[in-house]
């Protein structure tokens, strides 16, 4: 086993693992611009202002943020559906495409029903951002620095949403569509020069390219190419049988049947990630992302609501920091029961100063509402949204799931 130490993630086995995970991390970035965008766009398509030749009203906002939910479905079942039977790397390349309809169609807008559509597509490549990339980087990492890698997810969606706020307000409609649609190119480009992950090749039986593809990810340069695997360090080999092995004892190369789900292990972790995705979902982060310019502006507060969502999306990058630097040093259970209590107090602190004050102490008091908001925005992004995804990904176990316990 490699040695451990608190450097570890700048050790030379961890370069590919690190470059392939900021490589998926373009198209995190990128969807998270798309929602960023939407806040500050959907006021703008509301008002007189608005840069298109038809109207926009609030039901049509609503329907534009509810077909996004309708996509992220269709998406999940399609990627659950295809990840194994076609392998991780092909669904990488796949979810690139709608996101670029997203933002073709967010151009070519003629009707409403373009931006359902684009919104509609969007979802779907967000379930292969959240489904396939996850397990991808869970499988190619480290256990030293997978926490880390896998919180990573957070920082790049919080920067993203940063920049479509940004880019919503100060830029022209048109010409945001032209800047954000080269990044899902890059991250066809990037994704050439990676391979299979091993788990997923040894799966299908495919061993010999299982070995190239460890070899690839733990950074490891035999003299000898042609014999790739025979001049590699031993211990490389070792840790290489031991994922054999542990694949093989956890039944990753047979068939998935109804009955692996229903023994007692499975169904625990099941309705353990059945909470935590309602936790998720029900605590109203994506609302807030969704609708965050909106949120303000009905909140009574006198600062523009577009300068106070670029704030959120500074408060939601320190936040993801913070997960990226905690989660290996306290765990994820403590950030996440601390992450779930200071969203319910910041969510109800936000909501009695709106729904009990006056418009003459809102007034005074304009800064309240961006407070309690920074306390939702800051607590949710180290723990119910920074390491979401890292808890799910590592439950299962290897037959359902994609767990990874042979370090």
């Amino acid at each position: 086993m490699h040695a451990k130490s608190k450097s570890a993630i700048f050790n030379k086995r961890y370069r590919r693992q690190i470059l392939a995970t900021l490589t998926e991390h373009i198209m995190t970035f990128a969807h998270a611009a798309g929602l960023g965008w939407l806040s500050p766009t959907l006021n703008i398509l509301q008002s007189p202002a608005s840069p298109l030749d038809f109207p926009v009203t609030t039901e049509d906002a609503s329907w534009i943020g509810s077909t996004f939910g309708l996509g992220f479905i269709a998406g999940n079942v399609f990627f659950g559906l295809t990840m194994d039977h076609f392998g991780r790397k092909l669904n990488m390349y796949i979810l690139a495409f709608p996101h670029m309809i997203f933002w073709i169609l967010n151009y070519l807008v003629q009707s409403v029903e373009y931006l359902y559509v684009g919104r509609f597509s969007a979802g779907l490549a967000s379930a292969g951002i959240f489904l396939v990339v996850p397990v991808y980087i869970s499988e190619i990492t480290d256990k030293d620095i997978r926490g880390a890698l896998t919180a990573m997810a957070m920082m790049f969606f919080s920067t993203g949403l940063l920049s479509g706020y940004i880019l919503a307000t100060y830029l022209d409609y048109y010409l945001i569509p032209c800047i954000i649609v080269v990044l899902p190119i890059i991250y066809l480009v990037g994704n050439l020069f990676l391979p299979e992950t091993p788990q997923c090749l040894l799966k299908h039986g495919r061993e010999k390219e299982a070995k190239l593809s460890f070899n690839f990810y733990k950074n490891i340069e035999p003299q000898d190419k042609m014999q790739c695997f025979a001049t590699q360090p031993s211990v490389a080999i070792s840790e290489f049988k031991e994922l054999k092995t542990a694949i093989e004892l956890g039944g990753l190369s047979a068939p998935v049947t109804l009955r692996d789900f229903f023994n007692r292990s499975t169904l625990f972790n099941f309705f353990t990630a059945a909470i935590l995705c309602l936790l998720n979902q029900l605590s109203g982060s994506f609302a807030i992302i969704n609708y965050m310019a909106n949120i303000f502006a009905a909140s009574g507060s006198t600062i523009d609501p577009n300068v106070s969502a670029i704030v959120m999306g500074f408060v939601q990058i320190l936040g993801s920091l913070s997960a990226t630097v905690l989660v290996e040093r306290f765990g994820r259970r403590p950030l996440l029961l601390s992450s779930a209590v200071g969203m319910m107090a910041g969510m109800y602190s936000f909501g009695a100063f709106v729904q009990f004050t006056d418009a003459e102490t809102k007034a005074a008091y304009n800064w309240v509402p961006i407070v309690f908001m920074m306390l939702v925005v800051f607590t949710a992004s180290y723990g119910v949204f920074g390491i979401f995804f890292t808890i799910v990904v590592e439950m299962h176990p290897a037959k359902v799931g994609v767990r990874r316990d042979y370090e």
